[in-house]
């Protein structure tokens, strides 16, 4: 039997302090719940994700991510394999050379001024972590020889089992995230594609898991309505809890952690969640709920505050696996890997469309 899902309104304030941010006011100081669900106007339209040879099908949810000209690039651990498959435009599936996997692959599109590259990311079965650089053709196709992966250096590792989380930043930069291999802290790292160097890996401090974290930039362009300028890092606690960090892109400084939970929410899972942005300032978490194996996202906004959670409202399941939260440009998309609308396997539909909510306040530290 399934439960009647409600959509929970935050009224959300933020106090600012010397040594970061602190944790805002409860979501139900002055919030109120109404008899709906799902994000305004949200279907229940699933559809399978695919490739040239049919749907998609693996052990895990896919990685996928969009470049300037609209390409879109699907990564995925193989359904009877270790290995890493990737797509170009629904395209035929190509295995990437030498690359065994227990963990999602994540994806990511840099841009150099150019083509921009393509970055799949994963963790081996040992535990470091890995890159393939995938830049399309002239003619805006998948190159004729796929490359082999790098190590990404600075010993950077995580548990076998937990996949990394990759930022884009301009320039064609990124910013990685992972949980220790040995503690519970989260490490981040930022790649300057001006220069081709890394950083020193660095703790983010006060941010404690025991799963993979979730990380995202928005950084604005003339285009962005409203822009973030910042880094958002989302993980669940040692508590199972939903937490958030900000950092101001550029500043290399991130606010204390703070819980996102709205409460009469059930607000906590045991794996890690998914975080998307914007350009209108505006994102979401996206967790797999810990009670029913079902879908829920916090919004959350440029300023640090969040302004409701909302569970998805065809009762799709997604059990001991992270839903996949992807934006493209201010429109919102799920990616899972379960169940929905009778239908099975690796799914996607559209959620909601940022540009129908009012200009957020500014980013507050």
């Amino acid at each position: 039997m399934f439960i009647k899902k409600r959509l929970f309104i935050a009224a959300v304030s933020l106090i600012a302090s010397a040594g970061g941010m602190t944790v805002p006011a409860s979501a139900d100081d002055g919030g109120a719940s109404i008899s709906s669900w799902g994000f305004p106007g949200e279907g229940s339209d699933w559809q399978p994700v695919t490739y040239a040879g049919g749907q998609i099908t693996s052990r895990s949810t896919p990685g996928e991510a969009r470049d300037n000209r609209g390409n879109i690039l699907h990564a995925w651990r193989g359904a009877d394999n270790d290995s890493i498959w990737i797509s170009l435009n629904n395209g035929p599936a190509y295995s990437l050379p030498n690359a065994q996997t227990w963990t999602p692959p994540r994806v990511i599109w840099t841009d150099d001024g150019g083509r921009g590259n393509f970055r799949i990311f994963h963790t081996g079965t040992e535990g470091h972590v890995y890159q393939h650089r995938v830049q399309l053709s002239p003619s805006y196709q998948l190159p004729a020889t796929l490359p082999s992966w790098t190590r990404i250096p600075n010993d950077t590792r995580t548990t076998d089992t937990e996949p990394v989380a990759a930022a884009a930043l301009p320039g064609n930069s990124f910013m990685l995230a992972w949980n220790s291999q040995s503690t519970d802290d989260i490490w981040t790292m930022y790649y300057n594609g001006d220069t081709g160097t890394y950083s020193s890996p660095s703790v983010v401090p006060g941010a404690r898991s025991k799963d993979a974290p979730g990380l995202a930039a928005q950084v604005g362009a003339s285009a962005d309505p409203a822009p973030w300028n910042q880094v958002v890092l989302a993980f669940t606690g040692t508590d199972n809890y939903v937490y958030m960090s900000r950092q101001r892109y550029g500043t290399g400084n991130w606010t204390n952690p703070f819980r996102v939970y709205a409460t009469g929410t059930p607000g906590y899972t045991r794996n890690g969640p998914s975080v998307a942005l914007s350009r209108s300032g505006y994102g979401v978490i996206t967790i797999t709920e810990d009670r029913d194996n079902t879908i829920g996202s916090y919004m959350i906004s440029r300023d640090g505050g969040w302004s409701g959670y909302y569970e998805e409202n065809s009762f799709a399941l997604s059990p001991g696996r992270t839903p996949l939260a992807v934006v493209a440009g201010t429109d919102l998309y799920y990616v899972i890997n379960g169940s929905a609308s009778g239908k099975s396997g690796v799914l996607w539909k559209k959620v909601y469309d940022f540009a129908a909510m009012p200009t957020p306040s500014a980013p507050q530290w």
